[in-house]
């Protein structure tokens, strides 16, 4: 039989070890095997590294032509590759709604579609009110399209987003869950601060 004094150390390891015996499992598993190993972090996007430097972009807005910056502001970027299809409608409201999604930060983000062929875009000024583009009639937009070439990655059906000191540093492919870019953005404005 055990008295009640091995009793009491029995009961006193056994509740020590619940607390100790979780740490040394996870202590093992973080240096001794590949548990996370070649997990890029909890961003959504892919980080571009390293970062390209766009410089200040002069922009138009989509309701009314002025001239505009996307300076100090994060901004989501696409390309339209001729006519804005139904797959450009598409975005304009996918990126339309990412940035009304981070509610009070929305003001912080910008939109920017940039197209390969001058177009009319009156169709879409009330829908996608605030929306920015730039095209070939755009003094930056060669030096654009040629920094965005220079990414060996770069893919016309993705979006990326630029920093608000001009840097494209992120990449989301086209079938990237928006939910996954809203986290990102509301992350790096948080770390921003």
């Amino acid at each position: 039989m055990v008295n009640n004094k091995s009793k009491a150390r029995l009961i006193l390891i056994g509740v020590a070890l619940i607390f100790i015996i979780p740490i040394l499992v996870s202590w093992y598993l973080v240096f001794f095997t590949v548990f996370k190993m070649g997990d890029g972090g909890t961003q959504k996007g892919e980080i571009i590294s390293p970062v390209i430097s766009l410089g200040e972009l002069e922009v138009y807005d989509i309701k009314n032509d002025d001239v505009s910056s996307i300076k100090d502001k994060w901004t989501l970027v696409f390309f339209v590759e001729s006519e804005c299809n139904q797959i450009c409608e598409d975005k304009l409201y996918e990126v339309r709604q990412i940035r009304l999604a981070l509610g009070k930060d929305r003001d912080k983000v910008d939109r920017l579609l940039v197209s390969r062929k001058i177009q009319s875009w009156e169709t879409f000024s009330d829908s996608f009110n605030g929306q920015k583009y730039i095209d070939p009639k755009s003094k930056n937009y060669a030096e654009l399209v040629k920094k965005f070439n220079e990414y060996p990655n770069f893919d016309l059906q993705g979006t990326y987003l630029i920093d608000p000191f001009g840097f494209l540093m992120m990449k989301y492919k086209l079938d990237a869950n928006p939910m996954g870019t809203i986290k990102d953005i509301e992350r790096l404005i948080k770390n921003q601060k």
